[in-house]
């Protein structure tokens, strides 16, 4: 038999009883809580467990999950579960993000391996210091985060596109008021600053780098519909030319390649649509398409990763990883399995978008690719892909590309909250008529406290370096910086940053970059705070 009891604003406090048949004993659970009343935020409640004979029961295996039934698409992150020194008492620590009813799950598993599950009901009151919100106010969402669009796990688990990165990596997004049945989200990122690229070839300049993506989602027809829009100010903060980074290529400016800079993002960056539908308990099938989005192919694009969302710069890698995260049509099917494996394939624009930033290219479906990915337990991501591009450069008109990308992410959270999310990449391209060549990237971010320390190395094989004898040369970077968070203000990060990075190459390039090229750069970064 299973009572279910409630624990209000009053405190008031039940007990659920139930028979453990493989025990021929009958425990007892009485929950309450630590405060007088139950009140927004980080609380801890007492959970008492006793036999039929009122002796504490000891030594028991207990998980407890939370859930709030009025916002079912959200995910309320996990309670934690500890038995105290004082016999059959558990201690259960949790985060009640916003007033209203919750339901805590708690399973109660005996050393015979019987399992009793009871449910209890917590409803909160306010807090004196917390204020009242009016109808289609926006509520503090610390703690909550809203469901992926493609299956039943947090947002955290989404990257870019359709790509996946490890669960447990952290969310920076401010949930906005709902727009009739859709749940509506902001995630950005504003990073702008001053950057010495360095040496002989190296520019210098101010800069803004941005992004500002907006989510709607919401159940209809068995499954969940995803609306997603991103733009980005680049085009008129930073211009044609982009912004200097040394070593880079890739794109054009007036008909002949950019050098030593990262061409600017077109203003419209996604506009696409996602539907995803459960098969059955355990498996899903999702579409994903429109004008502007990211097909399966490579990682998290670069400015997403948890691992690299601090570093201002672009890697000089990433036309072998990521390039094509702004593709002007496609049209993604897959199917994740047991909630852990994900394989899918896209037909999209091989082609990169074109000089004038601020149109919407020709929609074509010309190119193809598919990926397969794996996330093991919360904190590992892996994935690999491969993908045909048709003629993907201008300056190389009918020469296509084939791109095999392979990825290993992990995020850690330690005891005192520190985060650690790394990522190691490889890419290859393989061009007809040309030699292969190869990437690869590693790169970690610490959060620890105010400050996120960032580190990436890069090696890459280039051979369309402009000014130099024709030829393919191996190229190192290694960069380093800090983010200091200054203030945290109505939903949004401000922190201040600085990083350098240096260059190993081959001495045939020294009369041309310089010996020893070292580049600085200072910056402020905005973005919404952590769930």
């Amino acid at each position: 038999m299973k009572t279910i009891s409630t624990l209000a604003f009053l405190c008031l406090v039940g007990c659920s009883t139930i028979a453990a048949a493989q025990e021929a004993t009958t425990y007892t659970a009485k929950l309450t809580s630590s405060k007088k009343s139950v009140a927004v935020g980080r609380g801890t409640f007492d959970l008492y467990v006793s036999d039929s004979k009122s002796v504490p029961a000891t030594e028991l295996s207990i998980k407890a999950s939370l859930s709030m039934p009025s916002m079912m698409s959200m995910a309320v992150d996990p309670p934690s579960v500890k038995e105290t020194k004082k016999p059959g008492h558990y201690s259960i620590t949790t985060n009640l993000p916003m007033a209203g009813e919750y339901e805590m799950h708690v399973t109660i598993t005996a050393k015979s391996g019987a399992t009793i599950e009871m449910t209890y009901t917590v409803t909160t009151g306010t807090q004196a210091d917390t204020p009242k919100h009016d109808k289609g106010a926006v509520h503090d969402m610390s703690g909550m985060h809203m469901k992926g669009s493609l299956g039943d796990w947090s947002m955290s688990r989404e990257g870019s596109g359709t790509s996946w990165q490890p669960d447990s990596s952290p969310m920076y997004m401010k949930m906005l008021p709902d727009a009739g049945r859709y749940q509506m989200a902001f995630m950005g990122d504003l990073q702008a600053g001053y950057i010495n690229a360095g040496g002989k070839r190296g520019d210098k300049q101010g800069y803004a780098n941005s992004m500002a993506m907006w989510m709607a989602q919401r159940d209809t027809g068995g499954g969940t519909l995803g609306l997603h829009l991103m733009l980005s100010a680049d085009p008129i903060t930073n211009g044609k030319r982009g912004v200097p980074n040394l070593f880079q290529t890739g794109e054009t400016l007036n008909g002949k390649p950019l050098v030593d800079r990262q061409h600017p993002h077109d203003l419209m960056s996604e506009m696409a649509v996602s539907f995803s539908k459960p098969i059955n308990a355990h498996d899903r099938a999702f579409i994903y398409g429109g004008p502007i989005g990211e097909p399966a192919l490579g990682n998290v694009m670069f400015m997403h990763r948890a691992s690299g969302m601090e570093i201002p710069e672009a890697p000089i890698s990433h036309h072998w990883f990521d390039s094509t995260h702004i593709s002007f049509g496609v049209v993604t099917l897959g199917a994740t399995l047991d909630n852990k494996w994900k394989v899918e394939g896209s037909a999209f624009n091989g082609h990169e978008p074109d000089e004038n930033r601020f149109d919407i290219d020709p929609i074509k479906l010309n190119s193809a690719s598919g990926r397969l990915s794996y996330n093991p337990t919360d904190n590992w991501s892996l994935s690999a892909s491969y993908g045909y591009l048709k003629s993907p450069e201008s300056l190389e008109p009918g020469l296509d590309q084939h791109r095999l990308t392979a990825s290993v992410s992990n995020n850690s959270v330690s005891a005192n909250g520190d985060n650690l999310a790394s990522t190691l990449l490889f890419g290859r391209l393989v061009i007809p008529g040309k030699k292969d060549s190869n990437a690869i990237l590693f790169e970690s971010t610490l959060s620890h406290r105010n400050d996120s320390l960032f580190a990436r190395f890069e090696r890459v094989d280039k051979d369309e370096l402009v000014g130099v004898p024709a030829g393919s040369y191996s190229v190192d970077k290694i960069l380093f910086g800090d983010v200091h968070n200054l203030s945290v203000k109505d939903g949004f990060e401000y922190g201040v940053g600085a990083y350098v990075g240096f260059y190993s190459f081959p001495k045939s390039l020294d009369p041309f970059y310089g010996s020893h090229p070292t580049t600085i750069g200072i910056f402020l970064r905005i973005r919404p705070s952590k769930m």
